[in-house]
Formats: structure tokens, sequence, C-alpha cells
């Protein structure tokens, strides 16, 4: 199956992002690949909820809504665009860094598990079972969420953000009976698990069949849970191995309803 929707784009708006990660560079690049659907998910911390960083303080509601304007433009060029945010987890208050109200005002919402290097105290890192338990507990609280009806997607999940060594090694050291109660509680809520394209750009197909990642698509289809496809992309360069995306549904063997119903 072809994959042609992208949700989990970042533009200039991110602090982390290029300058050419631009939606005009977006869109071109979207009739490049034939992406018919692509959301915009700038990282995003609710400034109704205390306890924002350096990085996030400054990316709230109203900054990423800046981004609007070019969204409807955008709409012109025939590609469905969606305005999104990928909200961080909130570890001093077990849940996610946004309210209600103001998840409401998003097409859609992804959230990570993952931001280990900005949200796990450092101490955390080793031993590695230290840093594999923090992902297993953020991924349960944002579930539990008081926001979790409104999350389309857990993003990059278990794939431990600028990790300093290996993330696979944590992957593969968490029990399958955790990821099975977790991937069944997410597939009861809804919440799709992200594809994220991103970790495969330097991979051959059969790295990418031998992975850990690729192990976690499989349990998260076996417990019920949808798809989402995102390339992560903080640059006009992003998309050049995004042939991947659909190099995995083939492997997984999805029709359209094993795609999260936004993606459809």
């Amino acid at each position: 199956m072809k994959i042609t929707h992208d949700f989990h784009v970042h533009t200039a708006l991110s602090l982390c992002a290029k300058p050419s990660a631009t939606v005009e560079n977006y869109m071109r690049i979207a009739r490049r690949e034939g992406i018919v659907k692509m959301g915009f998910a700038n990282h995003f911390w609710d400034e109704a909820v205390s306890g924002a960083n350096e990085f996030y303080a400054p990316q709230n509601y109203a900054h990423v809504a800046s981004l609007k304007p070019a969204l409807e433009a955008a709409e012109k060029n025939g590609v469905e665009v969606y305005f999104g945010c990928e909200c961080e987890y909130d570890p001093w208050r077990h849940g996610v860094a946004c309210t209600p109200e103001t998840a409401e005002k998003f097409d859609f919402m992804i959230v990570p598990n993952s931001h280990t290097h900005m949200m796990m105290p450092k101490s955390c890192y080793h031993p590695y079972e230290k840093h594999a338990a923090f992902m297993v507990n953020a991924y349960e609280e944002i579930l539990q969420s008081e926001v979790a009806g409104y999350i389309t997607a857990m993003a990059h999940p278990f794939e431990a953000v600028c990790c300093p060594y290996d993330n696979e090694i944590l992957i593969r050291l968490i029990s399958r009976d955790d990821y099975k109660r977790l991937f069944t509680l997410q597939a009861e809520k809804g919440i799709a698990f992200e594809v994220n394209v991103a970790s495969m750009m330097q991979k051959s197909p059969a790295e990418i069949e031998a992975s850990a990642p690729m192990m976690l698509f499989r349990l998260a289809k076996a417990c019920g849970c949808r798809f989402l496809f995102g390339s992560d992309a903080h640059s006009d360069t992003a998309h050049d191995t995004y042939s991947n995306a659909s190099l995995v549904a083939e492997m997984l063997e999805l029709t359209p309803d094993d795609l999260a119903p936004i993606a459809r």
C-alpha cells in the first residue's frame, strides 16, 4: 500500500527546525511525493500548563497558531493540510502539557513518550532499565491523561530521541507483556501508533525489517492499533527517503482499514 499522508511535519516555528521548513516548500514536496494529506505538528506546550522549560515556553498556542494563514493559502495546492501539534509529555503532572480546552483547537495531536533528552532526569540514563522504565511510565500516563481523547497518535513510540547510546537497546529491554498491555490500552483509546520514517533514513529494507521499531509495529498491529505515518521533517530534505513509509506498510501488510481515520 502506498502511503500518501504525512502527519508529522515541523515548520521553522519549531525552534529545532531549519529555515527551509516552510509550508510552501512542503507543498512542493507533497506534489513531488504524491502526498495528499499533510499534518503540521510543531512542538507545543500549552501556556495554561506550568512547567515549560526554555525550549517549550515560547512555543505556546499563539506561536503555533501563527501558521494558520500559511495553511489556508496552502489549501489551494490540492493538498489537504491539517493544523496540529506535537505536544509534550508532562512528567510533573503525570500527563500531557495541554488542557482539553486548548486540545479542541487542533485538527490532530501527537504526543511522544520518547523525548527523554528533554523530560527525563539525566540520572535515568544509567542503568538502561531506568531509562526504559521512564518511557513505560510516560506511555501509560499519556494514555490515561485527561486529553487522551484528543490524541491522534503516539509519536515515535519508545525511540528515545538524542539518546547517548543505541536506543534499540531500550526497545528490546522492555518486556512484551508491558508492550501488549500498553498497546491494548492504546487500541481501546483509539490512539494510533506512529511509524516515524526519520529513524529509517540510513537503513536498507533488510535493516528496517530486522529493527526493533519494526518489532513494535508488529506487536501494535497484533494488539489492534491503527497506524499513522510521519516524516518528522524539520527541513525540506526530510522526504528524500519517505518511500520507506510505503515499504513498511507493505512489510506490515497494511490495508486502509489499518490507518487512523484521519489518514484514510
